[in-house]
């Protein structure tokens, strides 16, 4: 599985919080980085893309699918970005008094702590499960060997931690950059009427935070 995230959109340049409510496309930069992801993509198997339903997700998919145009690909809402509540769409200097104590929560294990309006660690954990555990069954009924997922990047630290560490506490030690990715190996059984279920499965990183495709562009932004 290969966990990327979307290129940069006007609100990353502007430094704004941008979770599930906030819609944009990618800017320029952006294009070229999802250009650069395509470019480190084009020569690896993938047998399945799959993204969240928001325009930044979508249209960084769709630059990989060029190289890989009989490849099916699947928009899954659930992997939409966290939402944020009040503080989408605003400056992170402004909104920083009421987000910080939420992320300072989840690493202090309070993964139930949210901002007004937005989800909790746990609520996006059961969304992402629910997601990965459709994905591997269709992984494994199709055959599907090699899977590149294109979402978001709060998203992508609820994956890892959950994932990789079961633990939620810890995804702030997952760096990520707009085109970076995570490479994970998941080894599943046969018994295609046992639906997997992604929290008891060991997945394996294989390489974390890949930006080797975008060191020809302007340094990404964290």
């Amino acid at each position: 599985i290969i966990l990327a995230r979307h290129g940069e959109t006007s609100a990353n340049a502007a430094k704004l919080m941008q979770g599930g409510l906030v819609n944009l496309p990618l800017n320029d930069l952006g294009r070229r980085q999802a250009a650069a992801l395509a470019e480190g993509m084009k020569s690896k198997k993938i047998d399945w893309i799959v993204t969240s339903k928001l325009d930044r997700a979508m249209e960084t998919a769709n630059y990989v699918s060029r190289y890989h145009n009989t490849v099916p690909v699947t928009r899954d809402e659930r992997l939409n970005e966290i939402s944020w509540g009040e503080a989408d769409g605003k400056e992170m200097k402004i909104v920083d008094p009421i987000v910080k104590p939420v992320t300072g929560a989840w690493v202090d294990g309070d993964f139930d702590a949210k901002i007004p309006g937005g989800e909790s660690a746990n609520e996006c954990k059961e969304r992402i499960l629910a997601a990965f555990a459709d994905l591997l069954h269709m992984a494994r009924e199709k055959n599907y060997e090699d899977v590149l997922v294109c979402i978001h990047g709060r998203i992508m630290r609820v994956i890892m931690s959950a994932l990789v560490d079961k633990n939620l506490s810890t995804m702030e030690r997952f760096t990520h950059a707009n085109c970076c990715y995570h490479h994970l190996e998941v080894e599943l059984d046969d018994d295609t009427d046992v639906r997997p279920d992604p929290w008891t499965l060991k997945f394996k990183p294989v390489r974390i935070d890949v930006r080797d495709h975008l060191m020809t562009l302007q340094k990404p932004r964290m």
